[in-house]
């Protein structure tokens, strides 16, 4: 097995790859971890980051501790004290106290104190958790919270602010207001 330990490096290309306090271009190998460091690019088999970051992933298995992910492409993610801007999951997602601006996934999403913007999923769970807008097969909940909710089944109290017959009034308002808008421009930019 290879390894490799550096820091501050273009691309790096091995078997496992660890890098600390530094960072990398493009990152590629079978296990790759970013101890207080940073990737603009990682192609892995495992990924690995404690109070790290990276920019894009590409990864069957990614673990999050205290980091922060722009876009992650992975078959399983699991992330705690962590953000990330979209996660494209085809397995299952957990987070514990952690945020995604956008999560999407074919699995299931375990929250635990976290939150995301958009999510949409199979099968959800949430627990001290909150999302704007979910769609999800369905949700089991404790404690938790959503502006919009679209699920088949759910399963315990959630608190949300639009249910299905609201965010349909609300869609049509918001579609009558922006078409309004449009043609009081249209109209104004005619004289």
């Amino acid at each position: 097995m290879e390894k490799q330990e550096r820091t501050n490096t273009g691309d790096v290309t091995a078997e496992s790859v660890n890098i600390t306090q530094g960072g990398a271009r493009s990152v590629q190998g079978a296990h790759v971890t970013l101890r207080q460091a940073g990737a603009q690019s990682v192609t892995a088999d495992d990924v690995v980051i404690r109070q790290g970051g990276i920019v894009k992933a590409q990864a069957d298995n990614l673990e999050m501790f205290q980091g922060g992910i722009v876009l992650a492409r992975t078959e399983k993610a699991s992330l705690t004290a962590s953000e990330a801007g979209v996660v494209l999951s085809d397995g299952d997602v957990t987070m514990e106290q952690s945020g995604a601006q956008m999560l999407l996934t074919r699995g299931g999403v375990t929250m635990d104190q976290s939150g995301t913007v958009a999510m949409w999923a199979r099968d959800v769970t949430l627990d001290q958790s909150g999302a704007v807008a979910m769609w999800a097969r369905n949700v089991k909940t404790e404690n938790s919270g959503t502006v919009f909710l679209f699920a088949s089944q759910v399963e315990g109290t959630v608190n949300t602010a639009f249910g299905p017959r609201e965010s349909v009034i609300f869609g049509a308002v918001a579609g009558a207001v922006a078409g309004l808008v449009m043609l009081l421009a249209k109209l104004s930019k005619r004289e």
